[in-house]
């Protein structure tokens, strides 16, 4: 082997460097060699790119500072391309947030609607949260915190800042609230002949696929046919559930646990620990709360020690164990003064706090006020304004060292325990009546699917979507093996949910990466194989004519039955019209062109139509007119000028309202919409 290495010792050189050389250089850096890289971009703005890492590591940070949510990701996707976009606009303007201006948000009174919402939403959770900002500047990993929340909030900030700009530099003036009086309250009356497309039969025209090839090029670029870049894709959902095989192996399963629980020596508690793989917490129950349940109904007529199961529970199975019987106060009243700690773990600290608290007792035993002790030294936001009160409250709402002395110890009583908030001194004072409670030890078992149901499930989806070759198949064998089809148009890059799927991001991204036609490997979602199929890719703009074809041939036939009943209804008067077209006048009252919808003529507004009447004089006939829900001729009879006003506060004040409301959202889309945002995030 040794005389190998030396013949081939050239080669060996060679891979020995080529070892050093990937050591030496960094992976990215090689990965570029091949047109790779591990931190590829994410996105563009402008022509400015967003690499995966800065993307990544923003998304980290949040979520390091506690942040959490589905939208999180998008929250942070928006926050980095309106500064890409507005950076330069905030830099003109000079926005900017001083440390005195972010101490008075943190701390002031200064309103900010990301901090009221982010942190300050009430009052509890504002002092608990400037109690941490204020705890963070104590220790150095603190400090970074405190940093880290402050890049983010002073950028919220200085966006609000803009906006409110924005916002402050829109008005109404009186002209505006003048002809907005005018449209709502000047009216007008006609008579009218209508004939709704509707009762128009699609016979009476002929439209051919060359008219619906123009009715599409010259309507192809109206707003209401413009498609949003996206996804369109079918799939289909093949349930992954337990079998009865399942369910009765689990429930074998808890019956020999309960022979071997029978006949141990071990402690309940290390037992039920060994065997749920958790720590062991008793369950304590009212007869009220199992009184309607046969199973554990039983457990008031058991002895001491009696194992109740196995018994199927909703989704899981069960098995208890009674441990003793009790009587307890039903719920309890208190007020406490916490003495809020830094570091719950820290034992000095735990251990000085509990010094001030016997201070604080000694105090009380003086003939101190609680409530002014509980004023002055309590950090708990929630009660220190009510002398630290806590109304009745049932066990299950408070930490457990807290609850247990507030219930097993008298009213009156007063004593300091440690929680993981820090020491709190308690007085009781009040109980309700005792209740008969019983405490178990459980054992629970969930019905899950067992890996060899899984792996059949896996297959029967895998089989499924060998067969589905084409969307006629796929619907087809979904239809014969019974599973639930669904349909989702226009699905966005980074959509977390898809017709009813909660976590569907896999699939989205699979549907960003196939092509039409293509079929998807099972993906398990929501306790589902989901198998999807692509339908088509769209892209921003005009749609192509196979995907609106049945829509414009629609508009097709509608478009020639109004030029069809146009020259139908083109002379004489309403009622020759009426008669012409076999159908009668009919009379419109106290329209007003703010408001253009015809009473009995259709559901869509016709502006057009109210226009004409206010447009017209009284007596004369208008020629057809080709509305939205049909062709009309019309006569006006009479018309109401609005009445005169002295000012149009009121009418300003409204449209300046609607505006402003609607400013900051419209701006910013019509802001993105320029910015030619590529987002090519999976």
């Amino acid at each position: 082997m040794i005389q190998q290495i030396r013949n081939r010792q050239g080669l060996l050189i060679v891979m020995i460097g080529i070892g050093m050389l990937g050591f030496l250089v960094p992976y990215d850096a090689v990965m570029a060699m091949f047109g790779q890289t591990g931190n590829r971009d994410v996105g563009e703005v402008n022509g400015v790119a967003i690499s995966g890492a800065q993307y990544q590591m923003e998304v980290q940070e949040r979520r390091r500072l506690g942040f959490s949510g589905d939208q999180l990701a998008e929250e942070v996707w928006n926050d980095i391309t309106s500064e890409i976009v507005l950076g330069d606009d905030f830099d003109a303007l000079g926005l900017t947030v001083s440390d005195e201006e972010y101490e008075e948000m943190l701390f002031g009174s200064a309103f900010s609607p990301y901090m009221n919402r982010a942190f300050y939403s009430n009052v509890e959770t504002k002092g608990f949260w400037q109690q941490n900002f204020d705890a963070m500047l104590s220790t150095d990993r603190g400090v970074s915190d405190f940093l880290a929340y402050k890049r983010l909030i002073v950028a919220k900030r200085v966006r609000e800042k803009y906006d409110n700009l924005v916002v402050s530099g829109i008005y109404s003036n009186s002209l505006e609230g003048k002809y907005d009086h005018a449209g709502a309250n000047q009216k007008v009356n006609f008579n009218y002949v209508f004939k709704s497309f509707n009762q128009i039969d699609d016979a009476e025209v002929e439209v051919s696929d060359a008219d619906v090839r123009a009715y599409f090029k010259a309507h192809k670029d109206d707003a209401q046919y413009k498609q949003r870049a996206g996804r369109n894709l079918t799939f289909a959902r093949i349930p992954l559930q337990a079998s009865p095989e399942d369910a009765q192996a689990i429930e074998d399963e808890l019956a020999s646990i309960k022979t071997v629980w029978e006949n141990t020596e071990s402690s309940d508690s290390l037992f039920v620990a060994s065997t749920n793989e958790a720590p062991f917490t008793p369950t304590a129950l009212r007869k009220s709360d199992v009184e309607t349940d046969v199973n554990e109904s039983t457990f008031f007529d058991a002895k001491e020690g009696d194992i109740v199961g196995p018994y199927l529970k909703k989704q899981s199975y069960r098995l208890a164990k009674v441990m003793d019987f009790f009587s307890e106060p039903d719920s309890a009243a208190c007020r406490h003064i916490l003495l809020k700690a830094n570091n719950p773990q820290d034992a000095e600290e735990m251990a000085d706090l509990m010094d001030r608290a016997d201070s604080l007792k000694r105090a009380l035993r003086r003939g101190a006020s609680f409530d002014d002790l509980a004023e002055r030294f309590s950090e708990d936001p929630g009660s220190k304004s009510k002398g630290g009160f806590y109304d009745l409250f049932p066990r299950g709402r408070m930490v457990a060292p807290f609850e247990d002395f507030c219930f097993e110890n008298k009213p009156g009583s007063i004593g300091a325990v440690k929680t993981s908030f820090g020491v709190h001194l308690i007085e009781v004072m009040e109980h309700t009546d005792a209740v008969e409670q019983v405490r178990i030890a459980l054992i629970e078992r969930a019905i899950e699917p067992s890996t060899s149901t899984a792996r059949e499930s896996y297959g029967a989806a895998s089989e499924f979507a060998i067969q589905a070759t084409s969307r006629e198949a796929f619907m087809q064998a979904a239809g014969d093996a019974g599973y639930a089809t669904n349909t989702a148009a226009d699905v966005a890059r980074n959509a977390k949910t898809v017709s009813g799927l909660r976590n569907a991001a896999e699939l989205v991204s699979w549907a960003y990466n196939a092509e039409p036609g293509e079929v998807s490997n099972p993906i398990l979602i929501d306790k589902n194989y989901v198998v999807g199929y692509l339908d088509r890719i769209t892209e921003e703009g005009a749609p192509l004519f196979e995907y609106v074809e049945n829509e414009m041939r629609t508009g097709a036939i509608k478009e020639a039955k109004g030029e069809l009943y146009s020259d139908r209804m083109a002379s004489g008067s309403l009622d020759e019209i009426a008669s012409s077209v076999g159908g009668s006048v009919a009379s419109a009252t106290n329209v007003a062109l703010k408001f253009p919808t015809i009473s009995a003529a259709g559901a869509q507004p016709e502006p057009e139509v109210v226009g004409m009447a206010f447009a017209i004089p009284v007596g004369n006939v208008s020629a057809p007119i080709v509305g939205n829900n049909g062709i009309w001729v019309i006569a006006p009879t009479s018309s109401t000028e609005a009445a005169e006003k002295t000012d149009y506060l009121t009418e300003q004040t409204t449209l300046l309202s609607r505006a402003r409301g609607a400013a900051t959202i419209r701006m910013s889309n019509a802001m993105m919409d320029a910015a030619n945002i590529e987002d090519n995030r999976n």
